[in-house]
């Protein structure tokens, strides 16, 4: 079997970054920022300072917690036909996430994203099936701030069944959660992990206090965990692709220390966030060349590691469903997909994820279909190679009515999209692919219609978050995340 690939790294490379990385975590540190995380690593032999929240972390430590992490993360879904491995081969697909704002592609403007949002967006990827699994990509800036971390779950776990991943951002919200995705699943969330939750690293080289505690408790939940360091060239990391990935992977492997130790052999994936800062604004740029060599970088050091991974594409910096926004995309899809991540998020952020598309979600899932069809395996042996055909029709003739001809189109040899236009000019004169790709969405937005929660289960959900409600001592607070759609 053949199976398209591109490699950056050398072996001498590779171990030329390993090096690196080993020095900034056993010279330079890690900032963890809170005493249960330093406690974690001084009964483990790493130098800490409790005073700066700080520990210097030996390589000897690192490598016994790689040993524990498993080679494959299961990501349950509320239904089970969703269910997705991470590390099994497969090549899957998450939708990004968080926008502020939702982009109207026919008329340019857009507004601030809500639960009605989130909702659609969230039954628009139950209705694709190039949509794996999903981060809720619309931030829900109208629920009531106290309990907006539980009904932005619960939202969407009852739009969407498959499975979800999301950041914890507070630890008082770690208790309640665990006992909605339990509720979700039927039981406990190492049986059937509904939900998987992201631990952003803070560049460089710190772990927030708040989400670092959350997602220990996670963790000793079941819950697996995407690590994702997000440093910036330039502000948060070094001015070089190199200098940036050497603290992304420092950040990462910080993590898998902490998150093993708290739990050995929790599921670990690993993530690439790192990108570019904009010099001029400051802003986070996601579809430049370098975030493509970011990728590649991040996906074969996490192979060195032996974690399954998680690359960052197809979302851009354009500001629309334009030719900029397919050519970022698939410069980096494409780099992802060839390194050989396990799974990559994409679908529908623009403008360095700060706007959502529902036409740029569904020109997003030809760009998954084209890239599934680049990077599958193809058997090189006679039954592809066709000479007989080749020597039965000889020189000038053609193919067309060759049997081999027939079934390999019927096999799908040559992929075929649902929206990007192909065939003459005249079948798409005056359709502009944009409005059809967003004609497409309000079309399945009509007619798809999502499994609900079970009525006991969305019962339980909502004591879980009146309870939360009334302990925070806002027993009035507005719990709205069983509310209508946009």
């Amino acid at each position: 079997m053949a199976r398209a690939r591109l490699t950056y790294l050398s072996a001498e490379d590779r171990d030329f970054v390993h090096e690196q990385v080993v020095r900034v975590l056993e010279e330079v540190g890690i900032g963890y920022n809170t005493p249960e995380a330093i406690e974690l690593l001084a009964e483990a032999g790493a130098r800490v300072d409790r005073t700066a929240l700080t520990a210097k972390v030996p390589w000897e430590l690192v490598e016994r917690c790689l040993a524990t992490c498993p080679s494959e993360v299961r990501l349950a879904g509320r239904d089970p036909r969703h269910d997705v491995v991470v590390g099994d081969g497969s090549l899957t697909f998450c939708a990004d996430g968080t926008a502020t704002y939702v982009l109207d592609d026919l008329t340019g403007r857009r507004e601030e994203g809500s639960a009605a949002w989130l909702r659609r967006t969230m039954r628009l990827y139950d209705a694709l099936p190039e949509v794996d699994y999903a981060w809720p990509t619309i931030s829900a800036r109208d629920l009531d701030p106290l309990t907006a971390g539980l009904e932005i779950e619960a939202i969407s776990l009852a739009n969407l069944t498959k499975h979800v991943q999301d950041e914890v951002r507070d630890p008082a919200h770690a208790p309640p959660l665990i006992e909605i995705f339990e509720a979700v699943a039927g039981g406990s969330l190492w049986d059937r992990p509904v939900f998987s939750t992201i631990d952003c690293t803070v560049a460089p080289l710190q772990h927030e206090r708040e989400m670092t505690e959350a997602t220990v408790a996670m963790v000793r939940a079941g819950v697996p965990v995407l690590v994702l360091p997000m440093p910036l060239s330039g502000t948060t990391a070094p001015m070089t692709v190199l200098g940036t990935m050497i603290v992304n992977v420092a950040e990462l492997l910080s993590a898998v220390v902490l998150f093993q130790l708290a739990r050995p052999g929790c599921g670990i994936i690993s993530g690439i966030g790192a990108g570019v800062a904009d010099m001029r604004s400051g802003l986070y740029l996601c579809g430049a060349p370098e975030c493509a060599l970011m990728n590649v970088i991040g996906v074969e050091m996490s192979r060195f590691y032996g974690l399954p991974c998680t690359g960052s594409a197809i979302t851009c910096d354009a500001k629309a469903a334009n030719m900029q926004a397919g050519a970022e995309g698939m410069l980096t899809g494409a780099a992802c997909a060839l390194a050989g991540a396990d799974t990559i998020l994409a679908f529908g952020c623009s403008d360095g994820a700060q706007s959502l598309s529902f036409a740029k979600v569904l020109l997003d899932c030809d760009s998954v279909g084209a890239l599934r069809r680049l990077v599958r395996a193809d058997p090189i042996d006679a039954t592809r190679a066709l000479v007989d055909d080749i020597a039965a029709v000889g020189p000038g003739g053609h193919y067309l009515g060759r049997r081999s001809t027939r079934q390999f189109h019927r096999a799908g040899e040559v992929w075929q999209p649902a929206l990007w236009q192909r065939g003459p000019f005249e079948s798409y004169e005056g359709r502009p692919l944009v409005a059809e790709a967003a004609a497409r969405a309000d079309e399945l937005l009509r007619t798809h219609r999502v499994d609900p929660l079970p009525e006991d289960v969305a019962a339980e959900v909502d004591d879980v978050i009146e309870r939360f409600a009334r302990s925070a001592g806002a027993p009035g607070a507005r719990v709205s995340w069983r509310g209508g759609d946009a």
